[in-house]
């Protein structure tokens, strides 16, 4: 309802904010907190609003659109709990759940700080934080208000008349921008800047094509906000490349499917660091990484044929048996990785765009199994000198 106050009539809620509108992030916190009816307040039913009810609806709750408090009383019984937002609300699912705990409360913040943020003061020590929870019983008494009364105002003046408890935010979480009111669009910029810097993690330019995939899915999802290509439609391009890939080896040239191969792989990395950023911040995130991974296995066996095909026939078992030891030895590094302090350099092991793109030379100028030998054994030195730099023992 409420207008952008650097932009004419368009609403805050529909602001985008790390891919996706004010008022979906409201919709995802609310069905994390286990809603099943969610009641909009809107003035018609705008476009925006027709993916947010199809995502409720998807989800399992009802969705319904009302104009005013009369409508809201007709919806909630004695026995519901109404979890109430404010317009432009960018909550944090994780906060608001451990604030409720599952039960009625108005969130509230320090009145000095609160009120310098943009919240409501309720009262001489609080602000209201933007979210409470209160019982269906209150919803009765919007009934005595005028019909053009606002519900959320409405409803949280009875919730604090009737006694309903106050839950204090964690301190922190407004100097960390963790939560916040978006009123413009330089507010939205702003708090999209610090989701994103706390979500997405790039990978170190130790390896470049990593590095650089990941800052390219952060451009994405920055400047094209809502309306940027997902993260299925570049796992679906890194997919459709790898098959490119081995067209173009099997009836041209395996240097320049093996080329075509590093892009897909590329491709594949920005679309599982896309879906890596659209799920996080979400009680239940996207499941993605299934497909990122899949992919991942495809384009590895991809590798493996192409090496294949670009080997003369006396070595094609060789170069296959040769790719499949780097291959293991390199998935063998980033799990070793995972576990133990290792340098920073070894994140190039994952590296694939680098490495197809090697190869791919290798294979211009004839050297491929001499290459995927000298790779191999690399990689193995690294692993085991990793190994016992960390003084790792077995028995």
């Amino acid at each position: 309802m409420e207008s952008l106050a650097d932009a004419g009539g368009d609403p805050c809620a529909f602001l985008p904010v790390a891919g996706r509108p004010i008022v979906q992030h409201q919709l995802e916190c609310a069905l994390a907190l286990g809603c099943e009816k969610i009641a909009c307040q809107a003035i018609g039913l705008p476009r925006e609003l027709l993916n947010i009810q199809h995502l409720a609806e998807k989800a399992g709750a009802q969705f319904q659109i009302i104009s005013g408090a009369r409508v809201l009383s007709g919806l909630v019984s004695a026995v519901d709990e109404l979890l109430v937002f404010a317009d432009g609300l960018l909550p944090d699912q994780a906060a608001a759940a451990e604030a409720l705990a599952g039960r009625p409360g108005v969130l509230v913040f320090p009145a000095d700080q609160g009120v310098a943020a943009g919240y409501e003061r309720i009262d001489r020590d609080y602000a209201w934080a933007g979210l409470f929870m209160v019982r269906g019983s209150a919803v009765e008494k919007l009934t005595q208000l005028s019909p053009d009364a606002d519900p959320v105002a409405g409803l949280l003046r009875i919730a604090l008349q009737t006694g309903t408890r106050m839950a204090s935010m964690p301190a922190d979480i407004l100097a960390n921008r963790e939560w916040g009111l978006v009123r413009s669009e330089l507010d939205a910029v702003t708090f999209e800047t610090v989701w994103l810097g706390r979500h997405a993690r790039s990978a170190s330019f130790a390896a470049p094509s990593l590095a650089a995939a990941d800052r390219a899915a952060t451009a994405i999802m920055s400047r094209w906000g809502g309306r940027q290509p997902g993260s299925v439609a570049f796992l679906l391009g890194g997919a459709g490349l790898g098959l490119i890939g081995g067209l173009t080896a099997w009836f041209w040239q395996p240097f320049a499917g093996m080329g075509v191969l590093a892009a897909a792989y590329l491709t594949g990395r920005i679309g599982a660091t896309l879906g890596s950023i659209e799920g996080a911040g979400r009680t239940v995130p996207k499941r993605l990484g299934g497909l990122a991974a899949w992919l991942g296995a495809m384009l590895d066996i991809a590798l493996i044929v192409l090496a294949g095909l670009a080997s003369a026939a006396s070595d094609k078992i060789t170069a296959v048996l040769a790719t499949i030891c780097l291959l293991i030895a390199l998935r063998l590094g980033v799990a070793v990785g995972e576990v133990l302090p290792l340098r920073k350099w070894r994140i190039l092991m994952a590296d694939r765009t680098l490495l197809a793109i090697g190869l791919s030379v290798a294979i211009y100028f004839g050297q491929l199994v001499t290459v995927l030998q000298v790779l191999t054994i690399i990689a193995l030195l690294a692993i085991i000198v990793d190994l016992a730099r960390s003084k790792l023992t077995w028995t």
